[in-house]
C-alpha cells in the first residue's frame, strides 16, 4: 500500500474534484483512497510517496495511433493528401517485417509514455505483427487496445499487395490473438476496417457480426474525405451517420476517427448512441483534411476522444500539444474564445477518452476502485508558473517534457523522467537502423 502525498491532485472525475495538497492511497493497482490530509490518519501503515511538490493526475489516452508510421516522422512533411499516402506512407508500410514495425512501435511507445500517455489505441495492424505488438506492449506494460486490419477484397482496392489481407483469415488472427490474453492483460484485440476511398457497406456488416459473435470493438476512418460522404450518398441516398445508425453501428462499440467531412445534419445521430468519435485536430490541420466541427457534435451528445495520429502526419505523440491545439483550434475556427474550455480538451484526453474505449469504469480518472494510471507533472518550470488554473496550466502551459513520473495500475513504468521499461538509446539506435532498412527495401529516399 502506498500514499501518494505532498502535491496537488487533479482527478478529473465528474464533480471535478481538485485537492491543492491532496493524498492518494493506492493498493494492489487500484485507488483505495483519495482526499486531503485527513487521510495520513486512516493509513498510517502505507509507505508514503512525496510528490514534493508535482501534481498527480490521470495517465492519458491516445485514442488513434498508427505505430506501423513511427518510423516516418519528417519524412512526408508539406505534402498533399494522395501523393503523401501514396508516394510515401503505404510504400513505406509495405515495406516493413516484423522486426522493423516493433522497432517504430517502441519509439512511439517510449514517446507516450514520456509525455504521459498510458494507454492507447494502434487502429491498423497489419500482417507484420498483431501477436508480436500485443506481447510487447504487454512486456513493456502500458495499457493498449490493438485493431487488427480487416478488409474485403475488391477490384478496385488502391493499397499496394503487401498490404492486403483476405477478411477471413485476418478475423482468424484477431480472434486468435484476443483468445491468447489472459483475463488480467492490459492489451485488448479490436478490429480495424479498411474503408476510405473503398466504400463497402458489405464490410461493415461482417465487422458488426464479428464485434457480435466475439465480443470485438472496432474503430474506423470515416467520413474524412468529401468523396467517402459523397459516395454513401449517392449509393445509399443517407448521410453518413444516418447510413451508420441504419446499420446498428451507431448503437455499437464504435470508435470513429476523424468525421472531418460529417454534415450538419447528422448531429441527431450523437444522441445517446454507444459510438463516439476520436478527434484528431493537428493531422487534420497538417494533411489539409478538414474541419470536424466538435463543440457542435459534443452539443448534441457526441462523447470525444483526442489522438495524436501518425508521426507521418502529426510528427509527434505528445498529448499535451495536441490538447493545446484542440482548444485553439476551435476558438479560431468559430471565432468564440469561450468555447473548448481548457477543463473540456482535458477531459477529452483523460475521461472522454475512457469512455470511448468502454473503459471508463477501469481509467480515465483518479477515483476509488479505478485503476491506479496516472501521472506526475512537474510545477518548477518557469512557464508553468505562477500555477493557479489547473486546467490552464495543463493545457495551454504544460507540455510532455514537464512528465515526470508514470504508472500503469501502480507500476511505475518512467521515474524522475527516465523510463524504467525501455531503454532509451537501444530504442533509438533500433529505430535508426530500421528505418534505413525499410528505405532500402521501398526504394525511397528520406529527407
Amino acid at each position: 500500500m502506498k500514499l501518494y502525498c505532498n502535491g496537488p491532485i487533479l482527478t478529473m472525475d465528474t464533480e471535478k474534484n481538485y485537492y491543492t495538497d491532496g493524498v492518494l492511497v493506492e493498493d494492489e493497482g487500484k485507488i483505495l483512497d483519495i482526499g486531503d490530509r485527513a487521510l495520513f490518519e486512516m493509513y498510517p501503515q502505507a509507505e508514503r510517496v512525496d510528490l514534493k511538490g508535482k501534481l498527480l493526475m490521470p495517465g492519458l489516452i491516445n485514442a488513434h495511433v498508427h505505430l506501423s508510421q513511427a518510423l516516418l516522422r519528417n519524412q512526408a512533411d508539406d505534402m498533399e493528401l494522395e501523393p503523401w499516402l501514396f508516394g510515401r506512407v503505404w510504400p513505406f508500410q509495405a515495406a516493413h517485417t516484423t522486426e522493423s514495425f516493433l522497432a517504430g512501435a517502441r519509439l512511439a511507445m517510449l514517446e507516450m509514455l514520456r509525455s504521459g500517455t498510458t494507454t492507447f489505441v494502434e487502429s491498423m495492424v497489419i500482417h507484420y505483427g498483431l501477436e508480436a505488438l500485443a506481447e510487447e506492449v504487454e512486456s513493456i506494460g502500458m495499457r493498449g487496445m490493438l485493431s487488427k486490419v480487416v478488409m474485403r477484397e475488391k477490384k478496385d482496392v488502391l493499397l499496394p499487395p503487401l498490404l492486403r489481407e483476405k477478411f477471413d483469415e485476418a478475423l482468424d488472427e484477431a480472434i486468435a490473438c484476443k483468445k491468447n490474453r489472459s483475463d488480467g492483460s492490459l492489451v485488448d484485440i479490436w478490429l480495424g476496417p479498411r474503408w476510405t476511398g473503398m466504400y463497402d457497406p458489405e464490410l461493415l456488416d461482417l465487422v458488426l457480426g464479428a464485434m457480435e459473435d466475439h465480443g470485438f470493438s472496432a474503430t474506423l476512418h470515416f467520413a474524412e474525405s468529401a468523396e467517402d460522404v459523397e459516395r454513401i450518398r449517392v449509393e445509399t441516398g443517407k448521410s453518413p451517420l444516418e447510413f451508420l445508425a441504419d446499420k446498428g453501428l451507431m448503437d455499437s462499440r464504435m470508435l470513429l476517427i476523424h468525421g472531418t467531412c460529417l454534415p450538419e445534419t447528422d448531429l441527431q445521430y450523437w444522441k445517446g448512441v454507444q459510438a463516439s468519435l476520436v478527434h484528431c485536430p493537428v493531422s487534420a490541420m497538417k494533411v489539409g483534411m478538414g474541419y470536424a466541427d466538435i463543440p457542435a457534435m459534443m452539443a448534441a451528445g457526441a462523447n470525444v476522444s483526442l489522438g495524436t495520429d501518425a508521426a507521418a502526419c502529426n510528427n509527434t505523440h505528445d498529448l499535451f500539444r495536441e490538447m493545446r491545439m484542440v482548444s485553439l483550434l476551435h476558438k479560431h475556427q468559430q471565432t468564440d474564445s469561450s468555447v473548448m474550455t481548457a477543463q473540456t480538451c482535458l477531459q477529452m484526453a483523460t475521461l472522454g477518452g475512457a469512455k470511448s474505449l468502454y473503459l471508463e469504469d477501469t481509467i480515465g480518472s483518479l477515483e476509488v476502485g479505478k485503476d491506479a494510471d496516472m501521472v506526475t507533472i512537474d510545477l518548477d518550470a518557469a512557464h508553468l508558473q505562477p500555477f493557479l488554473n489547473p486546467y490552464g496550466a495543463l493545457v495551454y502551459c504544460a507540455n510532455g517534457g514537464d512528465v515526470c513520473d508514470v504508472y500503469v495500475q501502480g507500476k511505475q513504468l518512467v521515474q524522475g523522467r527516465e523510463c524504467l521499461v525501455l531503454d532509451q538509446e537501444k530504442v533509438i539506435f533500433e529505430a535508426k537502423k530500421a528505418l534505413g532498412e525499410i528505405a532500402d527495401r521501398a526504394g525511397m529516399g528520406l529527407n
